[in-house]
């Protein structure tokens, strides 16, 4: 069983590294943008939950807005990547992890198809000397 950790727009802002937190706090009215950084965010968690098949782990089921704690960096960093583009703040500084973690979840997808990842561990599984399809 995986431990599962809330990912909302609450956590989302709490933990922004310092320069997007500053551009953050700057961005439209407090509500606009909390309700604007709620959207992107469950856009982000709905897709590693699908790619984890959430709603199939008797955990993760639990609550709409819980990732796997193992994909919990990855939402982040595709958070902050989405959120300095969607502000028109400079994204560069997250776009190499956001790529990393695009690749991530393609593979979490990919495993899915294939019957290999699963909220239980919600890490891709490979086999040694193969290549994917």
């Amino acid at each position: 069983m995986a431990d599962w950790v809330i990912y909302d727009a609450g956590a989302a802002a709490a933990t922004l590294p310092p320069s997007l937190a500053t551009a953050y706090a700057a961005w439209l009215d407090a509500a606009t943008r909390a309700q604007r950084l709620a959207l992107l965010v469950s856009g982000v968690v709905a897709d590693f939950r699908k790619a984890v098949s959430a709603d199939a782990d008797a955990t993760g089921r639990l609550d709409a807005a819980s990732v796997p704690l193992s994909c919990l960096r990855h939402v982040s960093t595709v958070t902050w990547y989405m959120l300095a583009n969607e502000m028109g703040a400079d994204a560069e500084g997250f776009r190499s992890a956001w790529l990393d973690s695009e690749i991530y979840l393609r593979r979490l997808y990919q495993e899915l198809t294939d019957g290999g990842a699963d909220g239980a561990t919600a890490t891709p599984r490979y086999t040694p000397g193969t290549l994917p399809a």
